[in-house]
């Protein structure tokens, strides 16, 4: 005989309700040490990934194991000098960044040497890091390194550095003048010829790619110092012993002649001379130093005169006779004359 309704057993829920709870458990416990096996044995689970290429941001779940997959599972192509944050050889991590930078054409001059590059880079900076291009402390980049790049930018580095070099300016020597009573009055005599010093200073210089861009000098410093020429005047007067001027102070001198007139020997030569007398035979040119100005002389093959007047070439043992004529002047030339000093001017 068949069972009928009324004698089928009727189920609780409440124990329907706790056998499927312990069922669900029961599952639970036996999934949860699966999927660490799993991520321990490099089994594909699904991880959330973010991933940034060509102005877009994309987060979703991939079964992918590394980074060079996820990027191919989303067809996202990379070209030759792309580059890829992390590399794609890097296994996948939970919630990984996969950044692409896509490499641009720019071109890149360094110590005024251009060249054309690509480079994947997202700043100037990091072009320039990717180039392995070494920025020292003083170079200057154009534009900011911060700053970012575009297709067909143009990066400059100027290379800066300080040198230092040291200027040499020479100190010329003075002349100096002494007496000698050992020497015959009118005669010189070099004792030093005198020698220059000289001084120096620091120049620090920056240079800019090989220029010069800015000096900053420093304080000089004497080296050596100058020694003076010395020049010895003799004082030493000669006198005569015999004839019309015995007893008289005289001197050897060489002689020249000019005239008071437009064409006179080495330039014209007006009617006044240096003491204001009339320019006339019987004035002649004299060195102050040797002869002094208004001294009354006897000068063989010429006769009396008067130290009236200078010259600039009238220097030391010289003497300039004047004379009425340029044919006078002329006639005289050069010759040396031996000069009596009749009296002398105080």
């Amino acid at each position: 005989m068949p069972p009928t309704l009324s004698s089928l057993p009727v189920r609780d829920p409440r124990a329907v309700l706790v056998r499927h709870a312990a069922l669900a458990c029961l599952l639970l416990i036996l999934l949860v040490p699966l999927i660490a096996v799993a991520g321990t044995w490099g089994l594909p689970i699904g991880r959330t990934v973010h991933v940034s290429a060509d102005g877009h941001t994309y987060t979703y779940r991939s079964f992918q194991r590394t980074v060079g997959g996820v990027l191919a599972s989303r067809q996202v192509a990379l070209g030759q000098d792309d580059r890829v944050t992390p590399a794609p050889e890097i296994r996948l991590w939970p919630g990984v960044q996969i950044t692409v930078i896509r490499a641009v054409p720019m071109v890149v001059t360094v110590s005024n040497v251009s060249r054309p590059v690509r480079v994947a880079a997202t700043t100037v900076g990091g072009a320039l890091e990717a180039l392995r291009v070494a920025v020292g402390p003083l170079d200057r980049v154009y534009p900011d390194p911060l700053g970012g790049v575009a297709p067909g930018m143009r990066i400059t580095v100027e290379r800066r550095e300080y040198r230092t070099w040291l200027e040499r300016s020479e100190i010329p020597f003075s002349s100096q003048v002494v007496t000698d009573p050992g020497l015959f009055k009118g005669n010189r005599l070099v004792r030093s010829s005198g020698q220059a010093g000289f001084k120096q200073r620091a120049l620090r210089v920056l240079y800019a790619d090989g220029r010069p861009a800015a000096v900053t000098p420093f304080g000089w410093s004497v080296v050596q110092q100058p020694s003076p020429r010395v020049i010895a005047v003799g004082t030493r007067a000669m006198i005569a012993s015999r004839g019309a001027f015995a007893g008289r102070e005289y001197m050897l001198l060489e002689a020249t002649a000019y005239y008071p007139g437009p064409n006179n020997y080495g330039g014209g030569v007006g009617p006044r001379t240096a003491i204001g007398m009339l320019a006339q035979r019987g004035v002649v040119a004299v060195d102050p130093s040797v002869i002094r100005l208004g001294s009354h002389l006897y000068i063989e093959g010429y006769g009396y005169a008067v130290a009236g007047d200078t010259g600039g070439a009238i220097k030391g043992l010289r003497i300039d006779l004047c004379y009425n004529t340029y044919d006078e002047a002329i006639h005289w030339g050069r010759q040396p004359v031996k000069v009596y000093i009749l009296d002398r001017t105080q």
